[in-house]
Formats: structure tokens, sequence, C-alpha cells
């Protein structure tokens, strides 16, 4: 069972500091200011089990017991992302689109968009002139963004509860408090419970419906860039195209940045749009060159694998236009 570290209060001061939080107009029955000034507070941290539950139980009793105030969205939010949490693990929502320094722990979007972008590289795979074209091609292109973003591996009937049950107070939330300022992550988390059952379709009409309410939400690359991978892999190639184009206007402030245009330049090559996909390898390979990137020295196996295949998508797309002859037109 998942522990959190969290400062020891006598009892009841938990349910006091929620309902103090939620801003309750009656404090008659759960205490006054006046009292909590006398509750005993040790902030050394301590290990208390099982403090997911103690946590949803509190949030429970909060809308059973509290009259509905501004609070009342907040407590549903988070009771739905705690049952996601117990089953799942931590899912972090991001500060900002920008890319971090080292990812943080449990499954932060820049450790996400790695586990994305590595997921076709293995180490046997083949490499350069002994893989065929379609080899080639599966591979390069493959990044599995549709499988659940979770480090668990739960299939368990009671995992699969807890997703259903976060569905239904996130659906419960949409419905009741359709202006909540934080609709637009109580929809991202949707699409994560939907992952987590592998309900894709779902999964995706949720993501659509951030883009068309949501289109600045801080979430939208990333939604955006996994409609694009949706697409790709069923050969919808315009939508995908949409979509990682519009990850890529964000610029490279996502980091998800390289990758779409990186996956943007096979949409177009897989739609016989070779110059128009060169233009979109040459500015990947332009923008490493631009942000000091060692190429001696890749940061990764990913990384380097995926500047190999870009280098090779580029020669083949340089061959199938004409050969070195259209090299020398390409780049005058």
């Amino acid at each position: 069972m998942m522990a959190w570290r969290l400062p020891k209060l006598l009892p009841n001061a938990w349910l006091l500091v929620l309902c103090l939080l939620g801003g309750c107009t009656s404090m008659s029955e759960r205490g006054t200011l006046a009292q909590l000034q006398r509750v005993s507070l040790d902030l050394e941290d301590v290990r208390i089990e099982g403090g997911i539950e103690r946590a949803m139980q509190s949030y429970q009793r909060f809308l059973e017991e509290t009259p509905e105030s501004a609070m009342t969205p907040e407590a549903l939010r988070r009771l739905a992302d705690l049952k996601l949490e117990r089953e799942y693990g931590v899912l972090e929502m991001p500060t900002s689109t920008a890319a971090s320094g080292a990812p943080a722990p449990s499954l932060s979007r820049p450790a996400r968009a790695e586990r994305l972008a590595g997921a076709a590289v293995t180490d046997d795979a083949p490499a350069g002139e002994q893989e065929s074209m379609a080899d080639f091609e599966s591979r390069a292109t493959q990044m599995d963004v549709t499988a659940s973003v979770s480090t668990f591996e739960y299939e368990d009937e009671l995992a699969n509860q807890g997703a259903e049950q976060a569905i239904a107070l996130y659906q419960q939330l949409l419905e009741q408090y359709p202006y909540y300022e934080r609709n637009d992550q109580v929809l991202y988390q949707m699409t994560r419970a939907y992952d987590e059952l592998g309900r894709t379709e779902d999964a995706v009409a949720v993501m659509d419906r951030i883009v068309a309410q949501y289109p600045r939400s801080r979430v939208i690359d990333e939604v955006q860039f996994r409609r694009g991978e949706y697409f790709f892999t069923r050969n919808r190639f315009l939508d995908a195209e949409e979509a990682y184009q519009a990850v890529v206007g964000i610029g490279p402030s996502s980091f998800y940045y390289e990758m779409a245009r990186y996956k943007l330049g096979w949409t177009f090559y897989k739609q016989d749009m070779l110059e128009e996909g060169l233009d979109q390898f040459v500015a990947l390979l332009d923008y490493k060159l631009q942000t000091g990137y060692d190429f001696d020295n890749p940061g990764s196996t990913v990384e380097q694998q995926r500047l190999d295949d870009t280098h090779r998508v580029i020669s083949l797309s340089f061959s199938a236009l004409g050969g070195p002859e259209t090299i020398v037109a390409y780049f005058e």
C-alpha cells in the first residue's frame, strides 16, 4: 500500500483543516478559529500508512457533510485524482510547457515524453541498410502513445473499478460545474483513466474536446501530440499533420516540439510530399545545431537512433527526388 509523509495532527484535525480550506459557512459542529489555535501540531515528518485512503475518506466526508461551495468541484476533482493515484501511481500535472531539466519523480511530462519517444528503440533493432524499407518506416515512426502512461501494470478488476469511479466523478464535475476553471485538467485526467482501461477511442474523444474547448490549456501540446500519434497509426495523415503542426507552432518551449517536428516530417513523407518532409527534417537538424547539440556525443540511445533515422529518411527523400543534383538545388 502506498504511504504518504504528512504532518501529524491530533484527532479530527484533518477534517477541521479541510473544512477551513473549504470556506465552510458554519463551524458549530466542527470547531472554530479559536479552537484551531489550540490544535497542537507536530511538523516532524512521519510515515502514515494508508494516506491516500485517509485523504479520500476526508474528501468524501467533505462532499457529503458540507454545503455546496466554491470548493465542491475542487473536492470532486481531488477525490477522482486520488482514485487514479491509488491504482496507477502519481501523474503530475505540468506547471508549464517548457522542457524541464531532469525528469521529476513518478511520471512527469518529460519522463512520459521520453517513454513515448523511446518505445520503438530496442537493443536488437536492425540498423542502416540491413532493414527493409517497410521495417525501417515502421520502426522509425513508432512511438507507443496509445498504451497506458502508468508505470504500474494493473489489469485486475479492482484497479479498473478505480478508473471507472474516477471517470464517473469527472463526468459529474463537468456536468454540474461546466465553468470550473480547471476543467481542462479534469478532461486531461479523464484521458488517462480511459487509457488505463484500454478505451483508446474514448480517450481520443476527450482529447478532441480539450482541443476544441481549451486551446490554451497548459497540456495542449501533449494532447495534440497524442492525437497526432493516434491519427498517424491509422493512416489519417491529414489529421495527423494538423495535430503535429499545432505542437510545432507552439515552438521549442514545448517538450514535444522535436518529436512533433520529426513526426510531421514523416507525415509529409507518407503522403509523398517529399520536399515538405525535407523541410521538417532539415529544420529539426538545424534546431539541434542552434541549441548546441553535440552530434558526436548523443545524450541517449533514443536520441542517437532518432538522428540516424532522420539522416536516413533525408537521404531516401533526395534519392526519390532525383539524386545528388536535387541536394544542391534544394539547399540553393
